[in-house]
């Protein structure tokens, strides 16, 4: 037999098929699970931070309307204390006046400067000052960043 003729009697050569992604190797569903468990995790955790934070947000925005609308030393009291009311136990909190009342919200937010807030002393005057705009913006810095016991 000739050559030529052996060699068109063989079957032409075939491409192996494509490797595809699936279906997965059980390592890589390993990974998939830790990964979404992980994720689930952090979601879980950032949510209940979210919803924990509701009242500081809605602190900051009456503050804000407070601001806008030139309110006295009262209605910054009266917000701030309500807030506080929120994160802290009532009786640690209620019975706060005069310069107690200033000191606790320093103490409370380690970024607040040693004479900060000091106008809300003054709630009880006859005639109270007016918050200045460093007034309202220690107040939102309090209202945003003060300290609470982890629950």
């Amino acid at each position: 037999m000739n050559p030529e003729q052996l060699l068109e009697q063989l079957a032409p050569l075939r491409m192996p098929e494509a490797i595809g992604f699936l279906p997965l190797a059980p390592g890589w569903w390993a990974v998939i699970a830790l990964l979404s468990i992980v994720l689930g995790t952090l979601l879980y955790f950032a949510l209940r931070r979210y919803q924990r934070d509701a009242y500081r947000r809605a602190g900051v925005q009456w503050l804000l309307e407070l601001e806008a609308e030139s309110a006295d030393v009262q209605m910054l009291s009266r917000a701030l204390k309500a807030t506080a009311l929120k994160a802290y136990a009532p009786n640690a909190v209620a019975g706060l006046s005069g310069d107690d009342w200033p000191n606790f919200l320093r103490q409370t937010c380690n970024k607040l400067d040693a004479d900060a807030l000091t106008i809300l002393s003054q709630v009880h005057r006859a005639d109270p000052e007016l918050p200045t705009t460093v007034d309202w913006y220690h107040a939102r810095l309090w209202m945003k960043t003060h300290e609470v016991a982890s629950a």
